[in-house]
């Protein structure tokens, strides 16, 4: 009965730490989408900004 237990224990513990992998992968590839945008809307804010002070004089 122990063994039992301690096997149910074990693959309980596998899979916990699989979940928890799998949860810091999403979230570090969601951050990584995060930091791609960014880059890109910093990159088109001055060339924005540029286009309405050509537009003033």
């Amino acid at each position: 009965m122990a063994a039992i237990i301690a096997s149910i224990a074990a693959f309980v513990l596998i899979g916990t730490t699989f979940y928890a992998l799998g949860c810091a992968i999403r979230a570090r590839d969601k951050e990584k989408r995060e930091v791609a945008l960014d880059a890109v809307i910093l990159e088109f804010k001055p060339r924005q900004r540029q286009q309405a002070h050509s537009r003033r004089g």
